[in-house]
């Protein structure tokens, strides 16, 4: 898998986790409750909830149109009875790509394969949580 393959499935594992944050979002919101807390007299006190902060992860400016397309392909998960998502269709993934953004039959091979890494990398990370929900109960 090339680099760019593996920084789109970091953040896709991210993603599926439920962890993606836009830290400028975060920011804006904190001040907000900040502002809001010393209206009535309250300080905010900001603390991670398990003590650890995860590294952030950025995206790379060439990655950035993968990650666009992938948004807009989230319509687009097979879902498998009880058992949850189980794959994209790539009949409408190709579909997609072609038809409404496009893409040229030389590029798709490369977005297909990111697009894959994403898709991979997110099944993985359900799987996990699926299984650690499992254990707990």
């Amino acid at each position: 898998m090339r680099s760019e393959g593996k920084k789109l499935a970091q953040v896709a594992r991210i993603q599926a986790r439920g962890l993606l944050t836009n830290p400028k979002q975060i920011e804006e919101d904190a001040d907000v409750l900040t502002d809001a807390a010393a209206a009535f007299g309250f300080h905010v006190v900001r603390r991670d909830t398990d003590g650890e902060r995860d590294d952030p992860c950025y995206l790379w400016p060439c990655n950035v149109p993968t990650w666009h397309i992938w948004g807009r392909l989230q319509s687009q998960w097979r879902v498998g009875g009880m058992g949850g998502r189980t794959g994209l269709d790539y009949t409408g993934v190709h579909t997609y790509l072609r038809e409404v953004l496009g893409i040229k039959p030389k590029a798709l091979p490369t977005l297909f394969s990111e697009l894959q890494a994403m898709e991979f990398a997110s099944l993985e990370e359900w799987d996990k949580r699926l299984a650690e929900k499992q254990n707990t109960t």
